[in-house]
């Protein structure tokens, strides 16, 4: 169990071109807000923190709903959880919920996703933009208990995979994006900067990339879930192309998430999170493997399409390994077989259906 939140250690600067280490201080009782904690990262992040913490978990979110909450964290401690309506476009209401639940850590997840964002610009901009700066302009009048800023940002940073040489992509290699979501992300990553430098408050910019698992339900790669879920219903489906990409699993994702905002760091960083990079083919050779391990192999229905889509992979993860360490980063065949295990859970509880 991490528990940097009761004891002072040494932490790193990790800076885009190095740094030095140096002391930073942890409090006793850690109160940690999540904007977006309702959304697929968000959850899994609150359910790492309520595990391997003993802080206090504020989700915010625009449409607070016991019965969701109930669905997401009937298996976490609610003793510690507490679900706020929460508008990242108010900053005002970020200021109050700052304030009156005296936040010591702050994770920004809450943002539209690209087909959200193409569809309706204006509001995407005032939420993954405005909505950033907002978090920031909040924490600045509460800067004196905020002792940690972590900002989602999103491989959609990068160009296509082929405006990359080698076999890697470096971490800091040329951003590149190709759509508005993109290039909002990588503002929130320098506006984020300019706060660290402006307040020496230490903050880290995390860029997952094609997340699968338990609470994907939405964006332009969720088709990899959506197999999954299928897989649990007994139905057949296509996932659209078969192209390599780097996949993540949620809940590993969610641990990076709260790692980054928990354990010793000092300074500011961009990293990207550790993944596995494979094609679609192998994807689904997988997924056959766990279906059969957990009794839905059967009718198993689930092919690749032909369409190849130059997605952004290769990504180097190591630099997050060496500042987080203890983040967890499991076997590909292992968080399928989990993700089948979960939405066969859901699908007999009534929670997923065709």
């Amino acid at each position: 169990m991490l528990n940097t939140v009761r004891h002072q250690t040494s932490g790193q600067i990790i800076k885009p071109h190095g740094g030095t280490e140096e002391t930073i201080p942890l409090t006793e009782s850690a109160q940690v807000l999540i904007t977006g904690g309702y959304g697929c990262i968000g959850a899994q992040t609150v359910k790492w923190v309520l595990a391997n913490t003993s802080a206090t978990v504020v989700v915010g979110s625009r449409k607070v709903s016991a019965q969701r909450t109930q669905r997401l964290f009937h298996d976490d401690d609610s003793t510690r959880l507490k679900c706020v309506s929460l508008d990242v476009r108010e900053q005002q209401q970020l200021e109050d919920v700052m304030t009156a639940n005296q936040i010591t850590h702050v994770i920004h997840l809450a943002a539209l996703q690209t087909p959200d964002c193409n569809a309706n610009r204006d509001l995407g901009l005032q939420i993954n933009l405005a909505g950033t700066q907002n978090v920031i302009e909040a924490i600045k009048t509460c800067r004196q208990s905020v002792q940690r800023f972590v900002f989602a940002s999103s491989i959609a940073v990068y160009g296509a995979r082929n405006s990359y040489a080698g076999p890697v992509v470096p971490m800091l290699a040329e951003p590149d994006p190709v759509n508005v979501y993109g290039v909002w992300k990588l503002a929130g990553e320098w506006i984020s900067r300019l706060f660290c430098l402006e307040t020496d408050i230490p903050t880290v910019s995390l860029r997952p990339g094609v997340l699968f698992g338990p609470g994907r339900d939405a964006g332009l790669t969720s088709t990899s879930t959506m197999a999954m879920k299928c897989v649990a219903l007994q139905t057949p489906y296509e996932i659209p192309f078969c192209s390599r990409q780097d996949y993540l699993y949620a809940p590993d994702v969610g641990a990076a998430f709260g790692n980054a905002a928990m354990a010793p760091f000092s300074g500011y960083g961009t990293f990207t999170l550790p993944s596995h990079t494979v094609d679609t083919a192998e994807v689904v050779a997988t997924m056959r493997r766990a279906a059969s391990n957990a009794g839905l192999g059967a009718n198993f229905g689930i092919t690749a399409g032909t369409e190849e889509v130059p997605f952004i992979c290769d990504l180097e993860y190591e630099p997050f390994l060496k500042a987080f360490p203890d983040t967890p980063h499991t076997p590909l065949a292992d968080a399928i077989q989990e993700s089948l295990e979960v939405f066969k859970m859901q699908r007999e509880r009534g929670w997923l259906k065709a």
